[in-house]
Order: structure tokens, then C-alpha cells, then sequence
């Protein structure tokens, strides 16, 4: 892939004609202007967001501003044909107010002028412009040109602040010509962990109160649950159901009332007999006595008075009376104590007739069970057998909890062996830009050692380091992004992953000293050259002076042919000023 131009068609949009090689795009900064301008400046790095967003980027925010809600830009770009003869010259328009649609104009592998989406695009470029595979998710055309067309400078490896670790490795490892499928797994080891440690925190809270992490708890929690569940089971299973069983129950309620009747009653008659025996006894006491009268008459005699005769008879009388009285009244008593005995013994026959019938009904009762009983019983089994089903689930989490710590482990494990078995398996291919890097860093600095260290990380991510010895300053950083991106194009673009093209924001070299930033410039034109790729820099001009004056770097081959100045209102990329 060749850049060849940027442009608008707002007419005061400063247009840019790249060549090969290097190309300066060169800002020309008055005395008065301030680094970081918010009024836009001259517009250097709203070209290089402007040439990543024609690309396939997200819009930035710079351009979303209302002033250039109308703007459409368009670059020409040399892309592969379908014949694979002479490469096609393609236009590729894409607008502000429309960012999810992309016009291409002049390229054999679309339609002729074709609108197409924006991830279609994207698509495109990956297959096309980094070789990349289609079955591996990881590194995408976003994520390498977020390398190629550098906007953030932060951290040599990283392509913006977040990036995960193991998404550095596999686009860095990419580039450099390792599989992307190994590198990758070191991901599926990231998403294990973190969900492992979200659910351990969510657990731990209690936001998921129906797991718990412990095992043994919930084991002998189940086991209980069991056992309880199983008796119940038992239990219902030896049960006959009856649905007369109400009745019966009844049925032994009434004879029992029956027989505690009976029972009272007995006991009232043998009090009754009690109590006729005790008068019957009290009779035999009272009985008249024979020798009464003789007494009498002794009585008398011995008082020297004779007894008449009219007292005799009158004696006589009285006993008769008295002896007719006692003998019905012992009649009556011994009538009265054969109707008690006889009504105690048809009692207690009756009792134990009733007595009987309540077995017989209790036995039916202890050997079934009502159909209410029965179904409340299957609801508490039902009931058990949901605790039960719980507990086996939460234990089953708790123990999938563990198994994961375990497959977490066994992945990283996996991962670290698959890194390190890919870079020992192609240690011969990567000998080349590690010591690629270090070359270069030796010509930048004559007092200092660079390296470029790859290894895996203990999580199972390519760690791609780029050192250079002394502190660790803005300008020591500045080199290694410089380095580790120039080493990563001429690594890539002979193996097909990636497109002829490198584009640095003058951010790069803010901290550099200006001999080193010659050196850098210098050995930018010296490889785009000799391995055929666009090295795109943006300066400003009073920077480029001194670098020129300082470390010997002639700019006029190199210096893209448009004019840029923050000297007036017209004089930026846009031709005028926003924000």
C-alpha cells in the first residue's frame, strides 16, 4: 500500500502529496505560538488523525467538532489489484457527518464506486494491507495501525493507555512474525481470571448470596439434607393412603367418648354399692333386740315397780313394727345391689365390645394415613428435594469455583509453554530486529545499550521490551518508540503483515535531544528506502532548523510540498481556525 495524497473538498483544506521514502510534513511556528494550541495551530496532528480516520479509525474528537460537521476527506491510495498485476489507484472518501460509511473509488477488489461500511473496510485492509488471518481475532487492522500511525507516545509497547497486556504481545508478536493463535491464548487465561476474581469478589460481598465458597460447609449441609429428604421418602413410601381415614378417625373419637362414659358410670355404681353395703351393714346393727322387754321389767322390779301390762303389749308391738320395717328395707337394699351388680357387669361386657371396635378402627388408622396428611407430606418431600437441589448446585458452583482456580492455572501454564515454545521455534527469524534494534540504537547513542527483550510473561502474554540504558526520561522513550516501531515495519512488511507506510507525530522527538532526532531522521529515510515503505513526520520548522544545524539531516528531499503556518487564521491545515 502506497499513500499518495490527503485532501478535502472544502477549498480551504491545505492538500498533502506524499512520495516515497521519508516525507516531512513541516509546520512553519512564529515566535508567539504556544505548544498545544486549542485553537488547532497549524494542524499537524489533526493531518495524522485525519489519515488514521480515511484508514479505518474511530472519528476523534478533534473532528467532531461542529465547524467541520460538513467536512469530507479523501485520500489517494495505491492498493494490490485483483489481477495482481499493476497495483490499482484507489480513492477512498470518507465524511464527518457519515463516519460509518466509506466511498472507494478505482479499486478492482470492490465495486466500482462503492459505499460500503466502515467495518467492510476495515475487513478489506486487514486481508489486504497486514495479511492478516481470518480466523484469529487478535491483532486487528485498528490495533496495527494504532502502531503505524502513532497518536500516543506514552509507552513505547502500548498504542493507548489501556491496552490490555496480552493484546500488546500478540500485535507487537505480529508484527515481529509469530502465529497470532498462540499469542492469544494468554487472553482466554485473562478473561479465566477475571472472571474467577469476579465472581470470588461478588461472592465475598454477597451481591450472589446463593453461592458461597465453601466447600465442606456446603457439603455436610447437602448430606444432612439427604438424609432428612430420605426419611420423609421412606415414610410416605410405607403409608396407605385412605381417604376414609377422617372418618375413622372420628369413628375411634366416638367410641373412646363412648367408653370414658362407660367408665364414669361404673365408677358411679360402685360407689353405689359401696354405700348400699355400708346401710345394709348399719340395718344388721339397729335389728330389734328379744330381751328388751325382760330387761324392762328388771329395770322396773328393781325399783320396786311392776311392769304393766299394757307396756308389755305396747313393747311387743313396736318390735314386730320395727323388725316388719327392716325386713323390706333389706329387701329393698339387696334388690338395689343386684341391679347395680347387674348393670356394672352389662358395662363392663359393653366396654369391652367398644373397646374392641376402637382397636380394630386404631390398627386401620396406625397402618394408613389421610390424603391430606399424605399430600402434605409429598409437599414438604417436594420442598426437601428443592433444599436439596439447591444446596447440590451451590456446591457444584463452589467446587466449579475451585476448578476454575485450577483452569486458570493449567491455561497460564499452557500459555507461558506456547509463548516460549514460539519464540524458540522462531528465535533464528527473531534474531533479525533484535539485532536490528540494537544496530540502530548503537548509531542513535555511542554511550548507550539498546535491547529488545522478548520473553514470555508469567501470565502467558509476549512481553516486547525496548530498552535503552540510563534514566528512564521522555527523550530515552521517545528513541525506543521510534525504534521499536521502525524495527517492527522492516520486520513486517517482507512477510506481508504489514503495509508500506509509518506515520510519527512530531510528539515523538518533544524530549529528544535534536542530535538524536537527526540520527532518527536519518536512519527513517535510510531503511524507508532500502525496504520500500512511507516514513510520514510531521515537525515544526524551528525544530527541524535546529536538527538540521545540530545533527547534520538535510530536510529538502524529504519535506512534503504543503504549507503550513500558525502565523494567520488561514495559514492551518483547515484554512481556518475552530474550537
Amino acid at each position: 500500500m502506497f499513500l499518495r495524497s490527503v485532501g478535502s473538498p472544502d477549498r480551504r483544506f491545505k492538500p498533502a502529496e506524499f512520495h516515497t521514502g521519508l516525507n516531512l510534513v513541516v509546520a512553519d511556528r512564529t515566535v508567539d505560538s504556544v505548544q498545544g494550541d486549542s485553537r488547532n495551530g497549524t494542524g499537524k496532528s489533526s493531518l495524522v488523525r485525519i489519515i488514521r480516520f480515511i484508514l479505518g479509525g474511530n472519528l476523534p474528537p478533534e473532528l467532531k467538532d461542529p465547524a467541520l460537521h460538513e467536512h469530507v476527506f479523501s485520500a489517494g491510495l495505491t492498493l494490490p489489484s485483483r489481477g495482481g498485476a499493476e497495483p490499482d489507484a484507489v480513492q477512498v472518501v470518507r465524511s464527518v457527518s457519515r463516519p460509518t460509511r466509506v466511498l472507494i473509488e478505482g479499486w478492482s477488489e470492490v465495486a466500482a464506486d462503492a459505499d460500503i461500511h466502515v467495518d467492510e473496510w476495515r475487513e478489506l485492509l486487514a486481508r489486504h494491507a497486514f495479511g492478516l488471518p481470518g480466523e484469529s481475532p487478535r491483532p486487528t487492522s485498528g490495533q496495527l495501525w494504532g502502531q503505524l500511525i502513532r497518536s500516543y507516545f506514552g509507552e513505547p509497547s502500548k498504542t493507548f493507555p489501556s491496552e490490555a497486556e496480552w493484546e500488546t504481545g500478540v500485535r507487537l508478536g505480529y508484527l515481529l512474525g509469530l502465529a497470532p493463535d498462540v499469542l492469544s491464548k494468554a487472553g482466554d487465561v485473562g478473561r479465566l481470571e477475571k472472571q474467577r476474581q469476579a465472581l470470588m469478589a461478588a461472592v465475598r460481598e454477597g451481591a450472589l448470596q446463593h453461592l458461597s465458597l465453601d466447600e465442606a460447609g456446603l457439603r455436610s449441609r447437602l448430606a444432612a439434607a439427604r438424609h432428612q429428604r430420605d426419611r420423609l421418602r421412606e415414610g410416605l413410601a410405607s403409608f396407605r393412603v385412605n381417604d376414609q381415614y377422617t372418618e375413622h378417625q372420628r369413628i375411634a373419637d366416638d367410641l373412646s367418648a363412648e367408653i370414658r362414659a362407660l367408665n364414669d358410670e361404673a365408677l358411679a355404681l360402685e360407689r353405689r354399692v359401696t354405700e348400699l353395703r355400708r346401710s345394709v351393714e348399719a340395718d344388721v346393727a339397729t335389728a330389734p333386740d328379744g330381751d328388751l322387754e325382760r330387761r324392762l321389767a328388771q329395770v322396773y322390779a328393781e325399783v320396786q315397780v311392776v311392769l304393766p301390762d299394757v307396756v308389755t303389749r305396747r313393747f311387743e308391738e313396736v318390735n314386730q313394727f320395727n323388725a316388719s320395717v327392716l325386713r323390706n328395707r333389706r329387701v329393698y337394699l339387696e334388690q338395689e345391689q343386684r341391679s347395680v351388680a347387674e348393670r356394672l357387669a352389662s358395662i363392663g361386657g359393653q366396654r369391652q365390645q367398644l373397646d374392641g371396635r376402637r382397636q380394630e378402627v386404631m390398627r386401620l388408622l396406625a397402618s394408613s394415613v389421610a390424603l391430606d396428611t399424605f399430600l402434605e407430606g409429598q409437599r414438604s418431600l417436594a420442598g426437601m428435594d428443592a433444599d436439596v437441589a439447591d444446596l447440590e448446585r451451590r456446591l457444584e458452583s463452589a467446587t466449579s469455583m475451585g476448578q476454575l482456580g485450577n483452569a486458570v492455572q493449567i491455561a497460564r501454564a499452557e500459555a507461558v509453554e506456547g509463548v516460549r515454545g514460539e519464540i524458540l521455534e522462531r528465535s533464528h527469524h527473531l534474531d533479525g530486529p533484535i539485532s536490528l534494534f540494537h544496530e540502530l540504537g548503537a548509531e542513535i547513542y555511542n554511550d548507550r545499550q539498546a535491547q529488545l527483550l522478548i520473553a514470555p510473561t508469567a501470565n502467558g502474554a509476549l512481553r516486547v521490551d525496548p530498552e535503552i540504558d540510563g534514566d528512564a526520561s521522555d527523550g530515552i522513550r521517545g528513541v525506543e518508540t521510534f525504534l521499536l516501531d521502525l524495527v517492527a515495519v522492516a520486520t513486517a512488511l517482507p512477510l506481508g503483515r504489514a503495509p508500506g507506510l509509518l506515520v510519527h507525530d512530531s510528539h515523538i522527538f518533544d524530549a529528544v535531544d535534536h542530535r538524536q532526532v537527526a540520527s532518527c531522521l536519518n536512519i527513517g529515510a535510510r531503511l524507508a528506502a532500502e525496504i520500500g515503505f512511507q516514513y510520514v513526520v510531521t515537525m515544526n520548522s524551528d525544530t527541524l532548523a535546529s536538527v538540521e544545524s545540530e545533527g547534520g539531516f538535510d530536510r529538502w528531499e524529504h519535506t512534503v510540498p504543503v504549507f503550513l503556518t500558525d502565523a494567520s487564521e488561514s495559514g492551518g491545515l483547515f484554512g481556518f481556525r475552530f474550537g
